[in-house]
């Protein structure tokens, strides 16, 4: 039986494949989607893909604008992936920062914060780009916070809700609403609700008014907490 011979590359194959980025490199190109009018990257690259440590910065055009992103960590197989922190440029130049943590194979995937541009502040667990376990969100200018379970983005288990007045909710959510068992604190009264919600409405409970020497116990139905 002959020997087979070991198959050479062609000197197109070999010319192609020495044009190919690696190592430290600054670029400037055009992606596949249309909605990014140019894309500049500085960093490490492997075989023609994004891999290792570098900064990516993509400029849109929509509507005549030329706002974009800029993101500054770890890269892997051309996508976002280990460590990293992504901020918004807006048309006039300035930069505001959007998220700082994990990323997993282009999504934000682990431990994170996250700046709203409502001003409101997210720091806790993510996966496939929304938020899922346990994290903690501060509203703007001091308008309350909620620090518990999420899944799919929305308050979904054990957790504590603190409204802007100071009033708070500790007990179940589901779907970004109280359900199921819970305890509300009304600060001004003085007074605790122990019961049951259900689609963020008080269907069966108990109050304590702790202003009172002997503590009164009243059945009610409440419509919605205030």
């Amino acid at each position: 039986m002959p020997f087979l011979k070991p198959q050479r590359a062609t000197w197109c194959e070999l010319r192609i494949e020495s044009c190919k980025r690696n190592g430290w490199r600054h670029a400037i190109y055009s992606p596949e989607t249309k909605r990014i009018a140019k894309a500049h990257y500085k960093g490490e690259w492997r075989n023609d893909k994004r891999e290792g440590k570098g900064i990516g910065i993509s400029r849109y055009h929509e509507n005549y604008s030329f706002d974009g992103w800029m993101y500054e960590g770890d890269w892997h197989n051309d996508l976002r992936h280990g460590y990293g922190v992504l901020s918004k440029i807006t048309e006039d130049g300035n930069v505001r920062k959007v998220y700082a943590g994990d990323w997993i194979r282009g999504k934000r995937h682990g431990f994170g914060s996250n700046w709203y541009k409502d001003g409101s502040y997210y720091e806790g667990a993510f996966r496939e780009n929304e938020r899922n376990g346990y994290g903690r969100i501060w509203y703007k200018c001091g308008s309350g916070y909620y620090q518990g379970m999420w899944l799919n983005d929305r308050y979904h288990g054990e957790g504590m809700l603190v409204q802007e007045n100071g009033n708070f909710y500790e007990g179940q959510f589901a779907n970004g609403k109280k359900e199921g068992l819970g305890v509300f604190h009304h600060l001004d009264s003085q007074q605790v609700q122990k019961g049951c919600w259900e689609n963020d409405v008080c269907v069966n409970s108990t109050i304590e008014d702790r202003r009172l020497t002997t503590a009164s116990l009243t059945s009610i139905t409440h419509s919605k907490d205030k």
